[in-house]
C-alpha cells in the first residue's frame, strides 16, 4: 500500500509552495487541517471530466486537506486562484496518523470525488485487485467498502454542509497564510 503525507512530499509537480498545518477539532474529533498555496508547478495538473478539461493544480491554486486521527477518510479539496471550489477528493484510508508533524495515511485504493455536485466512486477495481492479490486483509477490504458506503450516504445527504465547512476553512487558513 502507498503511504501519503500531508506535506505532499511525493507530489513532484509542486515546485514551490507555502503550507500551514494546524491541529483541528470538529464534533469532538481531533485531527489536522492544512492549506497548501501552490506557488509554482512543473506543469498544471489537468483532469478530463465529462469531456471538459479541469485544472486542479496550477500557480496560486489552493489545496485544503483535512484528516482526523484514526479515521478512515482523508479529504483534499482543490480551489482555483479565484477561490472557486473545483473538486472534493476523499481517499479511503487504513487509518490516519495525525499525531505527527507531517500526518500520514495508508491509501486503501478506494476514492470518492465530488465534481459539479456529482459523487463518483473511483478505483474500486484497484481495491478488488489488492484484496484478490492478498495485499489487504478481508477485514481491511470490508471496512473500506463499509466506510465508502457511509461516506457516499453522508455526501449525498449533506454535501452543501461539507462544502460550507471546506470553503470557510480555506478562507480562514488563507488569511493566516497571507499575513
Amino acid at each position: 500500500m502507498r503511504i501519503r503525507d500531508m506535506k505532499r512530499s511525493s507530489w513532484e509537480s509542486f515546485l514551490n509552495k507555502d503550507q500551514i498545518i494546524e491541529d483541528y477539532i470538529f464534533n469532538d474529533k481531533k485531527g489536522k487541517i492544512s492549506l497548501i498555496r501552490i506557488k509554482d508547478v512543473s506543469k498544471p495538473f489537468v483532469l478530463l471530466h465529462e469531456g471538459k478539461e479541469i485544472v486542479l493544480a496550477d500557480k496560486y491554486y489552493y489545496w485544503l486537506q483535512l484528516a482526523f486521527h484514526n479515521d478512515y477518510r482523508w479529504y483534499t479539496v482543490m480551489f482555483d486562484d479565484n477561490d472557486n471550489l473545483l473538486q472534493i477528493y476523499i481517499d479511503i484510508t487504513n487509518g490516519n496518523n495525525t499525531e505527527l508533524d507531517n500526518p500520514i495515511f495508508e491509501d486503501m485504493y478506494l476514492d470518492y470525488v465530488v465534481a459539479e455536485d456529482i459523487i463518483y466512486e473511483q478505483d474500486r477495481d484497484e481495491l478488488d485487485e489488492a484484496y484478490t492479490n492478498n495485499l489487504i486483509t478481508k477485514e481491511e477490504y470490508e471496512r473500506t467498502l463499509h466506510e465508502g458506503d457511509k461516506l457516499h450516504l453522508e455526501l449525498s445527504e449533506h454535501l452543501e454542509g461539507f462544502k460550507e465547512i471546506f470553503i470557510r476553512e480555506q478562507q480562514r487558513l488563507k488569511k493566516k497564510m497571507l499575513w
